[in-house]
Order: structure tokens, then C-alpha cells, then sequence
């Protein structure tokens, strides 16, 4: 996805792929004065939940009263909400009411843009390998926080952990590492002690650890006892304090569409975001951060974060709900927490939204969707992305016509599947899906889930949340 507000010169590096590996950073770390050797950073890893536990933490670091740069990836709407930074409580109360604030300015991200390209120009002429877009990304965002002197920051891998751009960092305050999944497996292994090792790569000597429980929902117990195994070995070998974050040690109170309250080491907590995975992101956030932020600003810190794109109520009425379930290990997440929200089945049937990536396990993921899916259909309309790496909305139809064949819940007359065949339909614009949808629930008051790629929330969210504004304008009048 192109951002035509974001420099020409970060965006046109994604012709030089992705290269994992640290050696082309520190060369252009060296070059620009290694400002990463000056951040307090929280280092975090891992297959899925990385952007919300990154924003629970910066989140509790800002109510503590600390200027908190926060780098992500991807960005879901804007390039520039990859680099943010939240200044003490009120930067976090105006992210509360904003989703843009905070981001990095358009003249500090072109200022900075140029002087990563005048050392990148350096490297190339001293026979160095052009390094690639998140590399230089990364390194926008070390001399942007090192320039406003951030108290502490938040740092996402973008993919592994090991070899990752992010790794040139030397001494985190604390590594953190999220759910592990089957994704990116061929960069990063063929089994999840293969992928474990990588994202472990972000430990460090003598850093305190934070992990995880491996066992995940599509995960085999065997290959998470051996995925714990590595990292606790790596955690041995590195002398780094490690704790765990356990199966069902957070204790959910209630659920609605404002989120949920749960209990969690003899506190109670409110998080805005939804689903149980978001009771165990939030679990090891909290403990991530117990020895660095007071307990009020774990609490009240925790409460005030949204994450977009991730099981994001737009709308309640019509419930509009949006979720970058782009792999197995997320359908089975989003369908938990459809199961779970009983108001949703009550409602009259749906209608869904769906666009993957072809290089991702769309089999797996649809496999899981329709033997788990239990509230009314309406209408399944299958889009393409607007990303080279999409899968064409006809070739996903196809893939659902494989699956509906394979699937028992397909000729179980008692299954919310039955028949799902004829409510299937596929246009390539995400946009005019999207409109035509927020027309129909509107009439029929019938909830909306938009579910599939993060290029795909990104390319419609605006888009679903103008028609939700135009509609609600009308029905004044």
C-alpha cells in the first residue's frame, strides 16, 4: 500500500524485498551516529498480538508520565502511524480521542527521510548493500526519538526478531515476546521451534524476558512444549530473567461491545480491545511493565488503548466489527470471539467482508471459519486487496468453493454454513463492497465483520466510517 504523503524515498526501497539481517544496519547506524545506542527500549517479538501489546505498554510507560516514542508496522491508514510518540497522560487522553495523534510530523519524517538517504547514497558508493524499506524506516524512527528525547520506547519487530532491523538494539529495559504461530515460514522456519529461535533472538544478556504461553489456539501441544523449551534455553544461555505468562491466568468479569473487565494478579482491569487473546496481550503487558510504571498507570494506562484493526467495534449500530485475522491462529481468534459475544448472535444475519494475501494459509483459514461459524449469513462478498501480494477475489471464491466441498458444516442443515455457496459473491473494488454493505445493514440493521488482511482494514476503515457518518447525517434528516 502506497501513501502518497510519505517520502518517495522509503516507500520505492520495497523494490529491494525483504533481506533479513543486521549488517546493512549497523553499517547506516554508524553512519548516522548510532542514536539507537541512546533509547531506553522495550523490545517486542513475536507472531501475533505484537501491535497490541506494543500499544498497551506505551500506553501504561505515557500514563506514568513519560514521553513514550511507539514504532509499529504495518501501518494500517497513514504511513506516519508507524512513528508516534505519546507525551506523558495527555498525549495518551488525546490518542484516546484521535487515532492520528502523536503521529510523526510530515516535516520531521521528510528532514529525517533525507539524511537516512544522504548516508544510504554513502553506503552505495562504498559498495554496500542498499539497505531495505523497513531498514531505513527503522532508522527514521531511531533518529526521531533520540531527537525529542523520549524518556522510554516501544519497539515492534517487523518480522522474526533475530535478524530483524530492530535487533541492533544492545540493551532493551526489557524483551518481550507475544503469541507464536505458524507465519512467515519461509524466512523464518519450518516448525515453531524453528520460528521460537528467531523471535528469541531478541533476548538479551542479563534483560528481563517476558513471554507468552506457547500453547496457542492452531498449535500442536508438541511442537509448543518444544517452542517453550528454546526459549527458555535461549533465556539460560543469555542469563536473562524469564516469566511466563500462563493459560487462563487472567480471569475475564464481562464482555459487551466496550470491551471487557477482567481480573489479573488481584487486580481488576478494563480493556477497551476485544476477544479472550486480548485478555492474555493485555496479561503480559501488564506484567511486562510491573517494574517500571506505578500500578495506577498499569490500570489506567491499560484502559485508555485502542488498537485499530484488531476486532474493532466501528459501528454499534449497526455493529460493524473489523479484524486483520490474516492467518489461521487470527480466524480462530475472531471466531472465539463471535461465539463468546451473544448479543451478535441475537442480531439479524450478517453480512462479511473478506480479502486475504495469496501467500498466506487461506486452506487453514477457511477451514476454521466454516466449520466455527455460528451467527445467521446474509451475504459473503470476497474482494482483492489493493497489494500486489493479493489474492484475486475469483481466486478466492474458488478457494471457498473447495472448502464448502470439504466441509461437513456445508451439508449440516443445522450449520450457520448450510448453503453458504449461493450467499457468496466476489467483486475486485474493496471500497464499493464496503458502501453497498453499510447500505444494507442500515436497512436491515444486520452487523458487518470485515475480516482478512491489514492492507485490506487499512484500505476501508476511512471508507466504512464516512458511509457510517453519511448514513447517521440522512437518518437525521
Amino acid at each position: 500500500m502506497i501513501d502518497s504523503h510519505a517520502p518517495e524515498f522509503l516507500q520505492s526501497a520495497n523494490k529491494f524485498g525483504i533481506k533479513l539481517g543486521l549488517e546493512r544496519m549497523l553499517t547506516l547506524m554508524d553512519k548516522l551516529g548510532n542514536p539507537h545506542k541512546d533509547l531506553k527500549a522495550f523490545h517486542i517479538a513475536g507472531t501475533n498480538g505484537k501491535g497490541s501489546v506494543s500499544a498497551y505498554c506505551a500506553g501504561m510507560l505515557a500514563w506514568d508520565g513519560k514521553k513514550v516514542g511507539l514504532f509499529t508496522s504495518p501501518y494500517l491508514e497513514r504511513f506516519t502511524e508507524r512513528i508516534r510518540i505519546l507525551d506523558g497522560r495527555e498525549g495518551l487522553l488525546s490518542w484516546e480521542k484521535n487515532d492520528a495523534y502523536g503521529e510523526i510530523d510530515h516535516d520531521s519524517l521528510y528532514t529525517l527521510a533525507d539524511l537516512v538517504r544522504s548516508k544510504v547514497e554513502e553506503m552505495v558508493a562504498e559498495g554496500h548493500e542498499h539497505p531495505t524499506e523497513f531498514e531505513l524506516v527503522t532508522a527514521v524512527a531511531f533518529l526521531y526519538f533520540a531527537k525529542e528525547k523520549c524518556d522510554a520506547v516501544v519497539l515492534e519487530t517487523g518480522l522474526g526478531g533475530r535478524l530483524d532491523s530492530t535487533n541492533v538494539i544492545e540493551k532493551p529495559l526489557a524483551c518481550i515476546i507475544t503469541a507464536l504461530g505458524y507465519d512467515h515460514m519461509d524466512r523464518l522456519g519450518n516448525t515453531l521451534p524453528e520460528i521460537a529461535a528467531e523471535k528469541g533472538g531478541i533476548i538479551k544478556e542479563g534483560c528481563p524476558v517476558f513471554v507468552m504461553d506457547t500453547h496457542q489456539p492452531a498449535v500442536t501441544d508438541e511442537e509448543a512444549d518444544e517452542a517453550a523449551a528454546v526459549l527458555a534455553s535461549i533465556a539460560v544461555e543469555k542469563d536473562a530473567p524469564l516469566k511466563w505468562i500462563r493459560k487462563n491466568e487472567a480471569t475475564r468479569i464481562t464482555q459487551d461491545l466496550d470491551g471487557q473487565w477482567f481480573w489479573f494478579d488481584d487486580m481488576k482491569f478494563h480493556t477497551r480491545m476485544h476477544g479472550a487473546y486480548q485478555l492474555e496481550n493485555a496479561s503480559l503487558a501488564i506484567l511486562a511493565m510491573s517494574k517500571f510504571v506505578s500500578e495506577e498507570a498499569r490500570r489506567e494506562g491499560l484502559g485508555h488503548v485502542m488498537w485499530k484493526g484488531r476486532l474493532e467495534v466501528l459501528s454499534k449500530d449497526p455493529a460493524v466489527i473489523i479484524d486483520g485475522a490474516h492467518n489461521p491462529q487470527g480466524i480462530m481468534s475472531f471466531s472465539a470471539f463471535v461465539e463468546e459475544m451473544t448479543v451478535l448472535q441475537k442480531m439479524p444475519p450478517c453480512e462479511v467482508i473478506m480479502g486475504v494475501m495469496a501467500d498466506k494459509d487461506v486452506e487453514g483459514m477457511l477451514k476454521i471459519l466454516i466449520e466455527r461459524w455460528c451467527v445467521p449469513l446474509n451475504r459473503i462478498t470476497l474482494v482483492t486487496p489493493d497489494q500486489k501480494r493479493a489474492m484475486k477475489a475469483s481466486a478466492l471464491r474458488h478457494a471457498w468453493d473447495d472448502a464448502l466441498k470439504r466441509s461437513k458444516a456445508f451439508y449440516n442443515s443445522g450449520s450457520c454454513m448450510y448453503n453458504a455457496r449461493e450467499k457468496l459473491a466476489y467483486v475486485d473494488d474493496a471500497e464499493t463492497a464496503c458502501r453497498s454493505a453499510v447500505a444494507r445493514a442500515r436497512r436491515n440493521r444486520a452487523p458487518i465483520y470485515v475480516i482478512g488482511s491489514l492492507y485490506l482494514l487499512g484500505e476501508v476503515r476511512s471508507v466504512i466510517l464516512e458511509e457510517l457518518r453519511r448514513s447517521d447525517k440522512s437518518g437525521e434528516n
